[in-house]
């Protein structure tokens, strides 16, 4: 009777032995299923499974040469920027495109990866996402700087249709919850052929009068605007922003308007 009890006990203790393992093999893989990064975009790294949730522009004026202190200024940009963003966030870097006005050039524009402390290494190599991404952004920066270095004034300043541009973008629609634009520029508008903030007089009211366009839709999105300083123009550009962009900004709906302090 005695090694019948036994055996039971012996019987019983494995079949609990057994339930435990299973248990905790299911927890693992339960865990390990959460832990798993969700599908991404090869190119972009933004998720396949769902919709973005935040995506910033920087869009940056360069037809004019950007002396060494815009330079660090648009690092720093930048690098803020980069800090705001939270995972899966999508950053975009464009440049005003003199040639191709309705067109900025992107230089840049990819989602921001997982950490690699809060990824799971049996699934993905978070590390090298990581360090691909930064990569990439630093490579971007090489671009805009690089670009940024021009001889002398080029023959427009098409701000206004570069922010048209940012607000057709279909990666930049509305259905995004949070819409950030960074606008870095001297905010001297210059179409030789039609309206300029070069003339002294010019103002919101002449604009209306001369575009056959109305302002961008920028509804339900924070912009902050980064002036680069120009001493030669340092009175038409104080006429711009007191004459021009409030007005165009209140037209276009901004949900907000930050502009940083003048240098």
């Amino acid at each position: 009777m005695s090694r019948r009890r036994g055996a039971g006990a012996r019987n019983a203790l494995g079949v609990v032995l057994i339930v435990v393992a299973a248990l905790v093999l299911g927890g693992l893989g339960a865990a390990s299923f959460l832990l798993r990064a969700p599908p991404t975009d090869a190119e972009t790294l933004c998720r396949t499974d769902a919709p973005i949730g935040a995506h910033t522009i920087i869009l940056i004026d360069a037809t004019d040469r950007l002396e060494t202190r815009h330079r660090r200024k648009l690092q720093a940009v930048l690098a803020q920027e980069r800090a705001r963003l939270g995972q899966y966030d999508r950053l975009t870097i464009m440049r005003i495109n003199v040639r191709r006005p309705q067109e900025p050039a992107i230089l840049f524009s990819k989602c921001l990866p997982r950490p690699p402390e809060q990824t799971n290494p049996l699934f993905e190599n978070a590390r090298v996402t990581q360090q691909r991404w930064d990569e990439d952004f630093a490579a971007a920066l090489d671009r805009a700087l690089r670009s940024a270095g021009a001889a002398g004034p080029a023959r427009a300043s098409p701000i206004i249709a570069g922010l048209r541009a940012v607000a057709a973008d279909p990666d930049f629609g509305a259905e995004i919850p949070r819409r950030r634009l960074v606008l870095m520029s001297d905010l001297l508008e210059h179409d030789p052929e039609s309206f300029s903030l070069y003339v002294p007089e010019a103002d919101y009211s002449m604009w209306v009068q001369t575009s056959p366009t109305s302002a961008p839709d920028f509804s339900e999105v924070d912009l902050r605007i980064v002036p680069i300083d120009r001493p030669d123009h340092a009175t038409l550009q104080a006429q711009a922003l007191d004459r021009f962009w409030p007005a165009f900004f209140d037209a276009a709906e901004a949900r907000s308007v930050n502009i940083d302090p003048a240098p």
